[in-house]
């Protein structure tokens, strides 16, 4: 898990970033015709109340290692409360062919500070023509990680601009505020890296969302 981990979340976070400007489907269409209704097309099943905005398979170089797979975003009415639950749920018993992924330390730290920030996730493994796949399940509420990580959201481009001696103080004072750094925030191997991509495309439907990153080493 932690080759594929890192490869998989940074999938999750390009996806949501890209897909706002093409969030009506996966399928190419021309101009003329309607975008179909975009779809899950992982097989893993979404929260019952859940309506899909976008879905697209990726591919990503990582180091000497090539990683690639399906990503779906999706809204739902539900509160995070009930997909709280809802991931414990599927957790306790996962969907038949998945197992939940083994954890550690590391992960239940980032399980930790994304439930801070209005977000939790769960990582699931499973095997698809003999080999193994993860599957990243991050459930999200915007308005709660813009209320909680707001003030961070608005420097990270200026952030990116500035040589790492400045960065350091701005990390500490951003960690001591929300208990992750900026560089967590730009960085797309974290639940949190995923989360703030995510939360653009989500925001302006006032719903929670779903995201599922599904991936194996190629």
């Amino acid at each position: 898990m932690k080759n594929l981990l890192p490869a998989v979340l940074l999938a999750a976070a390009l996806t949501a970033c890209s897909q706002s400007s093409q969030s009506q489907s996966s399928s190419t269409t021309t101009a003329s015709s309607p975008a179909a209704a975009p779809t899950n097309p992982t097989g893993f099943p979404l929260y019952a109340e859940s309506t899909v905005l976008a879905s697209k398979a990726w591919s990503q170089n990582s180091g000497a290692h090539s990683y690639t797979g399906l990503e779906v975003v999706a809204q739902t009415p539900a509160t995070l409360d009930q997909l709280n639950t809802w991931l414990k749920g599927i957790s306790a018993t996962p969907p038949d062919g998945y197992t939940v992924a083994a954890s550690g330390s590391g992960l239940d730290t980032a399980h930790a500070k994304a439930r801070a920030l209005g977000a939790d996730f769960q990582v699931f493994e499973h095997t698809v023509n003999g080999k193994r796949h993860e599957l990243i399940v991050l459930a999200i509420d915007p308005a709660t990680f813009d209320q909680k990580a707001g003030p961070v959201l608005g420097m990270l481009a200026r952030y990116k601009m500035l040589p790492q001696a400045l960065r350091d103080p701005i990390d500490a004072q951003v960690k001591q505020r929300t208990g992750f750094t900026v560089s967590d925030a730009l960085t797309p191997n974290t639940p949190i890296g995923a989360a703030v991509a995510a939360v653009d495309q989500l925001r302006s439907s006032g719903q929670r969302g779903v995201v599922l990153v599904d991936g194996a080493r190629i």
